[in-house]
Order: C-alpha cells, then structure tokens, then sequence
C-alpha cells in the first residue's frame, strides 16, 4: 500500500525504467463517466503490486490525488513503458478524467480473449486468472457485497482493497 510521499517515491523508482507498466483502477461506480477514483494499483513485475488509495472514506492515510498524478504523470506518458491492463479503455478514462494522462496503451487482456475466443462469455479477469493460471481471484462481491446490501469501494477499509486491487 503507498500511502505515503517516501512510498511513492520508492513506486516511481521502481516504474522508471520498467518494460511495462500494468494498471488498474478502483472507483465507486462501473460508469466510468459518473464514478469517483478510490485508488491506482500498478505492477512493473509478475511478483510485486502496489496500491494507491486516493479517495476511501474515513482514511488519513491516503495521498491527495494531485500530488500521485504529479509522481505517475512522467511514467504513464513515457511511451518506452508499455501500458498493459484489462478492459483498459475503462481506466483510461478514469485515469484521464482525473488528470493522469495514459500513453500508449499496448495490451489490453480483455481484448486479447476476445479475439482468441470472441464467443467466450468469460472475458473478466477473474475468469481468465482462474482458465489460464489457475488462480482463483477474490470477488468483487467479497468486499462489497451485493443487492441492498452493497457498499461502495470507497467504503472498504484500505486493507482489504489493497491486495484485492493489486492482484
């Protein structure tokens, strides 16, 4: 979890010079047009992810979301870093909504799965993870349950979110 100036810093580090950068976002809505950001999870390597939270409730120890797109602005528009993700035209436009300009993007995995199998009905990631690594993801519905029950990302306590996002 980076939550502080000393953790971002050591993030930039470890983005600058990467061979790519993969990327997610958590936000409160699956509209990509009305919902607000939470937090940015990113990985530069198989092993090893990072999550940002920007925008949970009742949390200090997040960072403003100006001074994290000021750290990730140089990276996420150096275009020697590819930018890798799943349904990534989704956090593309959160990212850009919130002042964090992405380019170029090189590899989506949703699409990717489509075209190998453009009758699949298992395009989600948790569904590939599981198909092509055996690995079971947590579900969304595990943090923020479902029906009227449910609560916003914004509402789940960082430590829960983070390892959720980063995987």
């Amino acid at each position: 979890t980076v939550d502080n100036q000393e953790k971002l810093e050591a993030l930039v580090k470890a983005i600058n010079g990467a061979e790519y950068l993969s990327f997610d976002t958590e936000t409160s809505s699956t509209d990509p047009i009305t919902a607000d950001l939470v937090g940015i999870s990113l990985s530069v390597d198989e092993k090893t992810g990072y999550y940002i939270p920007v925008d949970h409730h009742g949390v200090e120890d997040q960072l403003p979301l100006a001074m994290v797109v000021d750290a990730l602005t140089p990276a996420f528009k150096d275009e020697t870093i590819k930018k890798v993700g799943h349904n990534l035209k989704y956090d593309y436009i959160m990212l850009r909504r919130n002042g964090l300009d992405t380019q170029p993007l090189s590899f989506d995995t949703m699409i990717a799965q489509f075209l190998v199998d453009p009758t699949s009905r298992r395009l989600g990631l948790k569904a590939m993870s599981e198909n092509y690594l055996g690995i079971e993801m947590t579900k969304i519905d595990n943090l923020i349950g479902s029906g009227k029950n449910q609560i916003s990302m914004a509402d789940v306590a960082v430590e829960k979110a983070a390892p959720y996002a980063a995987a």
